[in-house]
């Protein structure tokens, strides 16, 4: 009677600790599905980006004065002699004035090193540009090593591993959950000479030598005159049993450069607005130095066109306010040749009122565009902080007359006050928008809470990395990412 309560223990023992593993994996089996259901969302907001290449439409140009002519002097030109005065008609080609250049002479060697300064870092800062270009955005692959290797080596259990079965070299022996024991079982391992019996019941992934531990028991099996007896005791399990074959785990490998796609944006527009402010450096120094090489070449201004001197101011005074030091005039007004990009097309239009600001002087005004051409033009000298790749169609803007410029003056035209208010569109990178042969979509989350296919209409696609979404979502919407299994129409979202 004894002996089948102490069967009775053994067996509840080894049940006990199966039955802890049974248990875990039917909760895991319930309950883990009902977790994988919800698909996490993300706010638009925080991944929607509004300044990604909205086009800041600027373009350079000369000023092209017709129908008056007003002479301005440096601050190198001193004047020798001013040959016409006020309400004299005088005919192309007709002495103004002279002025002597020896300073002037002095000042072109000055603006020579200008220029090739600003050459120098211009290139610089294109070989950037270059460098920022021919960057890959960072990216991880996710690599599944071959485990073809691995082979499990299954025995049939209870199978005895190694051990004497003493306090110090315990019996070692690899069981299934589904395994029970009886006193015969340990009657055949007990040594003759032996009471007492130091066991560890493994239990191993795939019943293998070499799979993992997932779960251990010591027990001590004692013998007497009454039969045998059990209780429990902490095994230490040695490196030698522990050991097992390790599949190799999935792992993510680096490819391109450090930066990611938005950093790369971010770096190609600093660069290209550097770019942008050099080129203007460059052709600010060029203008100067042919100008002050011009007045090198001759010491005399002749008059352009023919026409009627308006007014002769004295030469400091007008020097010190800025005024032209003669006016001739026959009617007309300033003129600029300059570009717009072909994204703006359909938002600028002949009659438009533009914002006009000379370079040198940093005279401000405005301007009205007079023609807009259909053919585009090559080398355009104009910017915009969106697609580098565009087109650029010639544009002309006039500017009235009685602005106080100079006649090939470099100057700045945006078209700021042309361009048509905000659609409400914005970017956000391409990996969280899908597309097959319906066209362009994300999964959104619905007025219900959960996921739903959500078509969008798209605009430009910027850098090869963002792309414009124009309609079908806002940034008040959660979107799903990143993509998988779960992602589908109905699934539960979770912020």
């Amino acid at each position: 009677m004894k002996k089948n309560k102490k069967k009775k223990k053994i067996l509840l023992i080894v049940l006990c600790s199966a039955a802890a593993l049974v248990i875990a994996a039917v909760l895991l089996f319930l309950f883990g599905p009902l977790g994988k259901a919800t698909v996490d969302v993300y706010p638009v907001q925080d991944i929607a980006s509004e300044d990604m290449g909205d086009e800041a439409a600027e373009s350079y140009g000369m000023v092209r004065a017709k129908g008056f002519q007003n002479i301005n002097i440096s601050d190198t030109q001193e004047i020798t002699k001013i040959y016409v005065s006020e309400g004299q008609s005088v005919q192309k080609g007709d002495a103004i004035l002279s002025y002597d250049t020896t300073l002037t002479d002095i000042e072109l060697e000055r603006a020579d090193l200008d220029v090739k300064k600003a050459q120098l870092q211009l290139q610089k800062a294109q070989e950037e540009l270059d460098r920022i270009n021919s960057l890959v955005p960072a990216s991880e692959k996710l690599i599944k090593p071959d485990n073809s290797w691995l082979v499990y080596n299954t025995v049939e259990t209870p199978h005895l591993i190694s051990g004497e079965g003493t306090k110090d070299d315990p019996m070692y022996i690899l069981t299934d959950k589904k395994d029970s024991f009886d006193s015969a079982f340990f009657e055949v391992l007990m040594p003759e000479d032996k009471t007492e019996l130091y066991v560890v019941l493994l239990n191993r992934k795939h019943n293998a030598l070499n799979g993992k531990i997932t779960n251990s028991f010591g027990l001590i099996v004692t013998t007497g005159e009454t039969g045998f007896s059990f209780r429990p005791f902490e095994a230490e399990i040695p490196d030698s049993i522990q050991k097992y074959d390790k599949p190799k785990k999935p792992y993510y490998k680096h490819y391109g450069s450090e930066h990611s796609a938005a950093e790369i944006v971010k770096m190609r527009a600093e660069a290209q607005a550097e770019i942008r402010s050099l080129k203007l450096e460059l052709k600010s120094a060029q203008l100067d130095y042919d100008k002050l090489k011009a007045e090198t070449e001759s010491s005399v201004v002749r008059a352009k066109h023919a026409g009627t001197v308006q007014t002769v101011r004295d030469a400091k005074t007008a020097y010190e306010e800025g005024l032209p030091v003669v006016e001739i005039s026959s009617g007309g007004g300033y003129y600029v040749d300059v570009a717009i990009s072909e994204m703006q097309m359909d938002t600028i239009k002949s009659g438009d009122t533009v914002q006009v600001e000379a370079y040198d002087s940093g005279i401000s005004c405005e301007g009205t565009i007079t023609k807009i051409l259909t053919t585009p033009q090559e080398n355009a000298d104009a910017w915009s902080s969106g697609n580098s790749n565009i087109s650029y169609y010639p544009c002309t803007v006039f500017i009235d007359g009685e602005q106080n410029l100079t006649d090939g003056e470099y100057i700045s035209v945006n078209f700021g006050a042309a361009v048509s208010a905000d659609d409400g569109s914005f970017y956000l990178e391409n990996m969280y928008i899908r597309r097959d042969k319906n066209g362009s979509y994300v999964y959104a989350r619905g007025e219900n809470g959960r996921l739903e296919r959500r078509s969008v209409r798209i605009g430009r696609i910027l850098y090869g990395s963002y792309t414009q979404i124009k309609e079908g979502l806002t940034k008040e919407d959660f979107i799903a990412f990143p993509y998988g299994k779960k992602v589908k129409p109905g699934a539960n979202t979770n912020e």
